[in-house]
């Protein structure tokens, strides 16, 4: 069993330090790939960057390590598409779940609708009172000596809940506001490109002139 556990912690080491140079050889070119990296997206980074140089998403780490610390122009631009696919892939993911978060919202007040259930409502008129009540408590008594971090807790506890209330009375535009956002990139690209070739062209046209 230790040898079991040593191995595993060498294997883990060893796959951390080679995600540690991919990370540093990609910073420039590839940025949010690298920042994923460090974080619970890591291997869904290096499986994007594997199918940007080799084509498909399960290729050596270490070899791609290698490929990336020397990369010529073409990985250059690979990675660039690399780049823009897996921030779509993530906007596309975070607005989904802004979607299923809003359908569950949706479904929990038509139930309440429904059966005519008063429990969302005191639950969160209970929610909301407890907050203030301990926020005001906070602000105009002094708390006894060792009270300060227990009430911070509470209070804390509290507004995450008040949030949470206030959200699934009263839905929140952040959804709204992302999927406006996504609509509009095809066309903010494509203005940018059209004043590109228009740039081109007047250029070529004083070249030519």
């Amino acid at each position: 069993m230790a040898k079991t556990n040593s191995g595993t912690r060498a294997s883990g080491a060893r796959a951390s330090g080679v995600r540690g140079k991919i990370k540093r050889a990609i910073a420039d070119a590839a940025p949010s790939l690298a920042r994923a990296l460090g974080g619970p997206l890591a291997g869904a980074a290096v499986a994007q960057l594997s199918k940007a140089i080799f084509g498909a998403p399960d290729g050596d780490e270490e070899l791609l390590s290698e490929m990336l610390a020397g990369a010529s122009p073409q990985h250059l631009i690979a990675l660039k598409k690399a780049e823009q696919e897996f921030a779509i892939a993530l906007r596309e993911a975070s607005l989904e779940g802004r979607r299923i978060d809003a359908g569950d919202r949706a479904n929990a007040r038509q139930r309440q609708i429904a059966m005519s259930d008063w429990t969302p409502s005191a639950l969160g008129a209970l929610i909301i009172l407890g907050f203030f009540a301990v926020l005001g408590v906070m602000v105009a008594r002094k708390m006894p000596p060792g009270a300060e971090t227990e009430f911070s807790i509470m209070l804390g506890a509290l507004a995450t809940m008040t949030a949470a209330v206030v959200n699934y009375f009263f839905g929140s535009s952040a959804g709204s506001k992302e999927k406006t956002r996504l609509m509009a990139a095809p066309l903010l690209a494509r203005e940018a490109g059209e004043e590109t070739l228009a740039t081109e062209k007047s250029e070529d046209e004083r070249s030519g002139g």
